[in-house]
């Protein structure tokens, strides 16, 4: 083949990626079936109905339905929505086919009955953020993996990955014609994904408060029409809530631990040099562990990256130390904190104190385990008051909300073993 052959493949090639781009913009800024006044009637969606019976219509079917859906649930007008950067974001079509750029957001939108609608995600979210997998990368228990199907019956690994943490693919994304894009709050890139990918873009996600939990699940209730559901999951989630701060709001301050809570984990020592965090990184808020009954001795600390000095974690003297086990069936950092001599005259330590908890991040605040460590927390700090408290069953039932799976934290506590020392 001639190379001036090639080139005139290429530019064929590149005007009908431009011509495609350009639909997807117009598609998501103006109404389908619409005469241009920007609102659907009656009329306007019959005739589209009936044009299109008599196949003598320039619309489609998906345009089709997407404008009888408009007319029936969005009074025929475009739906906006303010996400969580307080940006105005407008829907010109109903939602089938999303992009997640995170774990959170990924496993909101699973929870709400959308796992058929994700076309694409972040690498985490393939990787072991939602389902977990163990220090060599296996997936474990797989009957989940298994049980969550996305849109072409694949498994969520099998989704194509158009982010990581540092790089956004907006190319592969626009392939994809999402209707929308759930990005993650901690960047600011919002409006830059709707001008490249040429759809809306949904800033969303949570921190250490429950309450933050229930704004996210509410706005992308809202973004998919799943109202009704989301209702029913943040009352799940504050039920659960209830169960514990039932108790605890009834102890008294001086009768609460004073805990250092160390999130990071421990398996690095003190400080992590790549990274920046280890033993020495801490949250001001932490509402798992205040919920179930702790003081958390970082409270007055300021700012989004605590690390303090291990002299000032001696000096605060914690009666209880949490340490988070960041892999799920690898070392714990707790030898570390009983073993170092200079730690050795903590109470925490001198009263053998010191429990692994739940590793409360993964690319994000997973609400799972915000929940399980409320959980795991309370029957350790409080073991009398929460005795009756059955932990197996709070998680499994937890999952089973969330994932929509069976039995999933009976499994997953043969892999994070020290759970079951509170059953």
């Amino acid at each position: 083949m001639s190379k001036m052959r090639y080139l005139l493949i290429g530019m064929i090639i590149l005007a009908c990626s431009f011509s495609s781009m350009n639909n997807a913009v117009a598609m998501y800024s103006t109404l389908p079936c619409d005469d241009g006044d920007g609102v659907l009637t009656e009329t306007e969606v019959s005739d589209a109905v009936c044009d299109y019976m008599l196949e003598d219509s320039s619309y489609t079917l998906d345009e089709v339905g997407d404008a009888s859906y408009i007319l029936t649930f969005w009074d025929g007008k475009p739906k906006t929505v303010t996400d969580s950067h307080e940006r105005e974001v407008t829907f010109y079509r109903p939602v089938e086919r999303i992009i997640t750029t995170n774990p959170d957001n990924s496993r909101f939108t699973i929870a709400l009955g959308y796992l058929d609608k994700l076309v694409s995600t972040d690498e985490c979210t393939c990787d072991g953020c939602v389902l977990p997998r163990d220090s060599n990368d296996e997936k474990i228990v797989v009957d989940a993996w298994e049980a969550l199907q996305t849109y072409d019956s694949g498994q969520l690994d099998d989704l194509p990955e158009t982010n990581t943490r540092k790089e956004i693919d907006y190319e592969t994304m626009a392939i994809l014609q999402p209707d929308v894009v759930l990005d993650a709050k901690w960047y600011n890139r919002g409006d830059l994904i709707q001008e490249k990918v040429g759809c809306p873009c949904v800033v969303t996600g949570s921190g250490f408060t429950f309450e933050e939990n229930y704004e996210q699940i509410e706005l992308l209730g809202n973004v998919f029409d799943e109202e009704e559901r989301a209702d029913e999951l943040v009352s799940f989630i504050k039920s659960k809530v209830e169960i514990i701060s039932s108790v605890t709001s009834e102890i008294d301050e001086s009768e609460k631990p004073i805990v250092y809570f160390a999130p990071r984990g421990a398996t690095k020592g003190f400080y992590d040099a790549v990274e920046g965090r280890d033993f020495t990184r801490t949250e001001a808020v932490y509402e798992s562990l205040t919920i179930a009954g702790g003081i958390n001795i970082a409270e007055n600390c300021t700012g989004d990256e605590i690390n303090v000095a291990p002299e000032q974690i001696v000096v605060w003297e914690p009666e209880v130390i949490f340490v988070a086990k960041n892999t799920w069936d690898g070392e714990s950092g707790v030898g570390f904190v009983t073993e170092t001599p200079e730690l050795s005259e903590i109470p925490a330590v001198e009263n053998e104190q010191v429990y692994d908890c739940f590793y409360p991040y993964c690319r994000g605040r997973p609400i799972d385990r915000s929940l399980l460590n409320m959980f795991y927390m309370a029957k350790r700090l409080h073991p009398e008051e929460f005795s009756d408290l059955d932990m197996e069953a709070e998680g499994n039932e937890i999952y089973k909300e969330l994932l929509g799976v069976d039995g999933m934290f009976t499994e997953l506590a043969e892999y994070q073993t020290f759970v079951k020392e509170v059953y």
